[in-house]
């Protein structure tokens, strides 16, 4: 019906979201359109903000930034198994391969949308065409010109092969039949089957986004499985080695197609090294040392070290993320609603933020994370409200009391298995935990050869994003083996319905119907923590991303 679609644009609307730059108030007008206002509400402004709790490290001096050196880079995982952005399902390796590559448009830390290897672009028809003039004269890292042809093969490409990014392009019109139409070299065309507001937020570089683009010419020549080790981008930075499990060497890309405000030549690094570090104790002594410079990430258990190093700052952007204890509905006794209710009823949240993180999080009663507070309720259902006794009862009736299962974790999620082991033993089960490689750990989450594991989504502003993929029957990341053909088509409904106010209404609806299914057991909301040394200068703090186009050491 037409009431529950977003009306057409009038002129003035369509104006305002045209390029070069959409200014912040129109950018959060499209972010609460897009169901992302909470981190409009929660995100500080850019620029020189120093402070260890800020949106970014400090500025520049007197003289500039200074060009030349290696960043020493931390990476709190095992390994870094891809870097094909459609494909990427893990935030931490989207960190990476936001140095690599390049979107359409790009969103700052002040929330303003800018073009990125799009220059300049107009809305018309009612708000669902988008024509985007490119940038000439950009290369990819093999040396291959970048043109519009390129735009067309990457949203193909991901909506072709059914990639995690491919939902954010469901409402296009199909590729090849004027969905995406190369005007010239340099003049792209996008067309919608309804109005699509917020298409430029999804059209942005980050996690989840759907046009990230990719270089047909390398992949075509490497094969996709070696494309995903050592892509080839248009980006700041292009992969000179790739060791996985060990580490990868990033290299300055001399032909780079930016400049800072000076017009001075981006990035001002001559490279990172990226090196993995799985345990938690070994990545904070390593910044606290001066071994890196960076790390991408604070494990929660250890900000407290962080925030006592002398030479050390804390980055804080606000947490868009929920994690939860999954449990594999294709294995006994998961598949029995009322055993996962048993469950929910057996384990704190409260308890569980204390052990596992030292109180550096927020309980979670549901996926919707507080950040997100145009959707946010502190009264939410109790049907997983922490009730031991009643739990204990579910869980005898069904005759799943006493049972055995592992908790399959990495080591960087170590100390959050145990805690979840400890409350479970307590409550009758019989818990082990199964540690292993990260690599492993994601090919056996993916193939359902797992019990129960701890994990959520991470870095998603958009409630869609953490919940389209993971709850809808054909989800991409429906790891728990989760159907339901309600919530199935609410999270369709929830994307009709591009007013916010009545959106918020059916994604509320929504959460309740998970918090009683319980396909997972909600625990926790973590603000997005990283730290680098005093000597790091220009890294901006967007929420999860970990861009270092404009980031230089002061020796």
């Amino acid at each position: 019906m037409r009431s529950q679609l977003m009306p057409d644009l009038d002129k003035e609307s369509l104006e305002a979201m045209s390029g070069p730059v959409v200014d912040r108030r129109t950018t959060i007008s499209l972010l609460g359109a897009a169901g992302m206002g909470g981190l409009a509400g929660c995100s500080g402004g850019g620029g020189g903000d120093s402070g260890g709790d800020g949106g970014t490290t400090s500025g520049t001096t007197q003289s500039g930034p200074k060009m030349g050196g290696r960043l020493q880079a931390g990476w709190f995982t095992g390994s870094i198994d891809t870097l094909d952005p459609p494909y990427i399902s893990v935030g931490q390796y989207f960190q990476v391969a936001a140095n690599i590559f390049n979107g359409l448009v790009t969103l700052t830390t002040d929330l303003t949308i800018e073009g990125d290897l799009a220059k300049d672009w107009t809305i018309s028809d009612g708000g669902k065409k988008f024509t985007f003039d490119l940038r000439e004269g950009v290369t990819f890292h093999n040396g291959t010109e970048f043109t519009a042809d390129d735009v067309k093969y990457t949203i193909n490409r991901t909506i072709e092969n059914k990639t995690p990014a491919a939902g954010k392009l469901s409402t296009l019109e199909p590729v090849d039949q004027g969905g995406v139409v190369v005007k010239d070299d340099y003049t792209v065309e996008l067309n919608f089957e309804k109005a699509m507001a917020p298409a430029l937020v999804y059209l942005t570089r980050g996690p989840g986004r759907a046009a990230t683009i990719v270089c047909k010419e390398a992949i075509e020549e490497m094969g996709r499985e070696q494309y995903s080790i050592t892509p080839v981008g248009t980006g700041p930075f292009e992969v000179v080695e790739h060791d996985v499990g060990s580490g990868i060497k990033l290299d300055a890309y001399e032909d780079y197609f930016d400049t800072d405000s000076e017009d001075r030549q981006l990035p001002y690094l001559d490279g990172i090294d990226i090196n993995p570090i799985p345990e938690p104790a070994t990545l904070v002594s390593a910044i606290r040392g001066g071994d890196v410079d960076f790390t991408n990430l604070v494990p929660l258990q250890n900000v407290s070290q962080v925030e006592q190093a002398s030479e050390v700052e804390k980055l804080r952007a606000p947490g868009v993320n929920w994690y939860g204890l999954a449990m594999n509905q294709t294995r006994e006794p998961f598949g029995d609603k009322e055993v996962r209710r048993g469950i929910a009823k057996v384990v704190s949240s409260e308890k569980f933020v204390q052990s596992a993180y030292f109180g550096n999080a927020l309980a979670a009663q549901g996926p919707i994370n507080k950040a997100t507070r145009w959707a946010w309720r502190e009264d939410k259902p109790d049907d997983q409200a922490y009730a031991p006794e009643e739990g204990k009862q579910i869980l005898k009736d069904t005759g799943a009391y006493g049972a055995s299962f592992d908790i399959l974790t990495t080591s960087s999620s170590l100390r959050a298995a145990k805690a979840m082991r400890q409350q479970l033993n307590a409550a009758g089960f019989d818990v082990s935990i199964e540690q292993v490689t990260a690599s492993t750990y994601w090919s056996r989450y993916q193939a359902l050869d797992y019990d129960v594991t701890i994990s959520g989504s991470v870095g998603d502003p958009d409630p869609d994003q953490s919940l389209w993929n993971f709850y809808r029957k054909d989800g991409s990341w429906n790891w728990t083996s989760y159907e339901d053909d309600t919530v199935h088509q609410l999270l369709a409904e929830q994307r009709r319905a591009l007013d916010r106010d009545q959106r918020a209404k059916v994604l509320q609806k929504l959460e309740d119907r998970l918090i009683a299914d319980v396909p997972h057991v909600y625990l926790s909301h973590r603000d997005d923590l990283a730290a680098a040394r005093k000597r790091v200068r220009g890294f901006e703090h967007v929420p999860y991303m970990r861009n270092f186009h404009t980031v230089w050491l002061d020796e």
